[in-house]
């Protein structure tokens, strides 16, 4: 993959001259012929030349492939867009195209597409061509349980596939994962992943009236929201955080799960608000106001 002729655009856009850009790093000489196609650069290099043009090296594949996005982030976000517009008829046809491109490129991250896809069809009674959860799920462990390492994609197809897991599968995974994070601390967009991941994992044991372990995982959820700046998940985070406590009898005043349901209201999230309450009366009785 020749990048060269990209960055070299986007310095010329940045007002950035060679010498200015290659200064510690290689020769103006060797940039020019790097921007030129006749010359590449170790790995560390290009880095650094990312970090002085403020630049990540997924933006700089994005910019080089002509702002296209890739094949798989493509079909993903089809994927998502048909389930939450209940478009069962699109949500097969991606979910089957995911499967062409895994017989024709045996790449497994099109087949993990497609089971997501058979998935939600499942939840939705609209089976296509697998008919149960745990038929998907039987594939999705084994895949999770072979991998000596996790890295961000482990714990991305973890959060997917959460619903095709027992509770008690979920949670084994879940802990698994949790060991795995420390590795990634460092590295900004994990932080958003991992949240949603521990939110998930403690949604799915507080439906259990597994509390205890759903807190715990709130209990590693809340940092990560701090961090993650994303005021909404804080606020989903907190309101199950004080549920919690309050089904351990470890928090008898309601006030603050209160407060934090009125900020969603404030925000206007009603629909997010109307779930919420529904959530809340679910575990502390119909009477709860």
């Amino acid at each position: 993959m020749f990048l060269g002729k990209t960055i070299g655009q986007i310095r010329r856009s940045k007002g950035i001259n060679q010498a200015v850009l290659a200064g510690g790093i290689m020769s103006r000489s060797n940039l020019s012929r790097f921007e030129g196609g006749h010359y590449y650069p170790g790995y560390d290099k290009l880095i650094l030349l990312l970090d002085k043009l403020e630049m990540s090296l997924e933006e700089l594949l994005f910019l080089h492939q002509d702002n296209a996005p890739q094949v798989k982030r493509t079909l993903h976000l089809s994927l998502t867009e048909a389930g939450n517009r209940y478009d069962f008829d699109r949500l097969r046809a991606v979910s089957r195209e995911c499967r062409s491109m895994y017989e024709s490129t045996q790449t497994e991250a099109y087949y993990h597409l497609y089971l997501l896809g058979q998935g939600v069809l499942i939840q939705h009674q609209q089976a296509d061509e697998i008919s149960t959860l745990p038929e998907i799920a039987a594939y999705i462990k084994p895949y999770l349980l072979g991998v000596d390492r996790w890295y961000l994609y482990e714990f991305k197809l973890l959060n997917n596939f959460l619903f095709t897991l027992s509770s008690s599968d979920a949670v084994f995974f879940g802990l698994r994962g949790a060991k795995e994070f420390d590795r990634y601390q460092s590295f900004p967009e994990s932080r958003t992943v991992q949240q949603h991941l521990l939110q998930n994992l403690s949604i799915l044991c507080l439906k259990e009236r597994n509390y205890e372990q759903s807190l715990l995982f709130l209990e590693q959820a809340l940092p990560l929201a701090d961090k993650t700046h994303l005021l909404y998940d804080k606020i989903i985070t907190l309101i199950y955080y004080e549920l919690a406590l309050l089904c351990l009898k470890r928090k008898d005043s309601t006030a603050e799960m209160k407060v934090y349901l009125n900020i969603l209201r404030q925000l206007e999230f009603e629909d997010s608000y109307v779930a919420m309450l529904k959530v809340c009366r679910g575990h502390l009785g119909k009477g709860w106001k």
